[in-house]
Order: structure tokens, then C-alpha cells, then sequence
């Protein structure tokens, strides 16, 4: 393989490495921002009274849900005031596996991603990024646009395509009872932050990394 084509694998293995720290980092700060909009969903839906509960206790189970999907040593998933059917404690299983893989990938990639950003700005090669901040700002529009339309189907959509093998997260209130405080507006509301936050990352990019700024200097 030539020195030039090299080059141009590593620096297309630079680009994703950026987007993806970039998606990753969208998809970790919607996560964790539910502490804040979760909150606010409650009360509009007046989740706590359906349930019989303050809206700190419901967040106290919100937390405890939150922490066995974020942290690797919590093997059991114990909230004080909701039980769990074996098929809703397989599928928050699978949650947390796709939680706990977004982390790691957000951390491989700023390994990569951070130095080769602070080494085009030093370089004033920064204009690399602009075609892919390009690209990467059409899909969620794309995306956001299917969601909207039908939101039903893209939720359904969704869990088949990240879970494929089962249909454990289709739950019966009956015995796995936080679903009722976990309505699909408050998704469709993840959903949107999400998005929002991704494209507001690319427009930032795109911005920033406009060749005119960087091949004029």
C-alpha cells in the first residue's frame, strides 16, 4: 500500500473516530439529562399520582434504574417500589449492555479523537472535517423527519433493530409496573434532545470547520 493511501485510511479513520466520539457523547449527555426532563415529564403526565407516589419517590426509583444501567458493577436491578418480571429484568439486561457499550466507545474514541482534533487546529487542517460534519448534519434530519411522522413505528423500529432477538421489551404493566411511569412521550422526548443536541454538534462543526476559515490563513 502506498504512503498515500495510508495517509488517507488514517485520516478517514481519524473522521470516525470524531464522529463517533461526537455521536457517542450526544447519546451520553441525553442519557444523563433525563435527570432534568424526566422530572418535568412527571409532573406534566402527573405520573407520581398515577402511581400513588411523591415525585421524589418516583425518582428515587428513576435513580436506582439509572445507576444498574450506567454502572458495570451493579449486577441487580432493585428499585424500592417497582418489581421486575424475569423478562423485564432480560431486557433492562440488554439496555444496559448498550448503555455500557456507548460509554466505552465515547472513551476509545476520545483517545483518538481529541489529539487529532488539537492537532489539525494546530495544523489549521480543522477543513478536513467539513464534508462529514456535512453529512453527518442531513441524517438526523432524515431520521428526525421518519420519527416524526410516525413515532409509533420508529419506536417499534427501533427496539427490532437494537432488540432483535426477543420481544422482552414489550411489557405488561401487570408485572412489570414501571412502564406505566415510563411513557413513550418521555422517549419521544429523548428522541428529540438527542437530535437536537447531534445537529446542533454538526452545525457547530460545520461552522467551525469551514475551509474559507482554515485555507486562508
Amino acid at each position: 500500500m502506498s504512503g498515500n493511501k495510508m495517509w488517507r485510511l488514517k485520516r478517514t479513520g481519524q473522521i470516525f473516530a470524531i464522529l463517533l466520539f461526537l455521536l457517542t457523547a450526544a447519546i451520553f449527555i441525553t442519557i444523563i439529562g433525563t435527570f432534568i426532563y424526566y422530572p418535568i415529564d412527571a409532573k406534566q403526565a402527573n405520573l407520581p399520582q398515577m402511581v400513588n407516589m411523591t415525585l421524589q419517590e418516583l425518582m428515587k426509583n428513576y435513580s436506582a434504574l439509572m445507576a444498574y444501567l450506567h454502572f458495570p458493577w451493579l449486577t441487580q436491578l432493585q428499585m424500592p417500589d417497582f418489581p421486575s418480571s424475569a423478562n423485564g429484568l432480560a431486557h433492562f439486561a440488554d439496555v444496559k449492555k448498550l448503555f455500557i457499550l456507548n460509554e466505552i466507545l465515547l472513551v476509545l474514541s476520545a483517545i483518538v479523537a481529541l489529539p487529532t482534533l488539537k492537532h489539525w487546529y494546530q495544523r489549521k487542517q480543522l477543513w478536513y472535517l467539513y464534508r462529514p460534519f456535512q453529512i453527518g448534519a442531513v441524517l438526523p434530519i432524515l431520521i428526525g423527519g421518519i420519527a416524526a411522522t410516525n413515532f409509533d413505528q420508529f419506536f417499534i423500529t427501533f427496539h427490532h433493530l437494537f432488540f432483535s432477538q426477543n420481544s422482552n421489551w414489550l411489557f405488561d404493566p401487570a408485572v412489570d409496573p414501571i412502564i406505566n411511569v415510563l411513557p413513550e412521550s418521555f422517549f419521544s422526548h429523548c428522541f428529540i434532545v438527542f437530535f437536537v443536541l447531534f445537529e446542533l454538534l454538526m452545525g457547530i462543526g460545520i461552522y467551525w470547520t469551514r475551509p474559507k476559515r482554515w485555507l486562508n490563513t
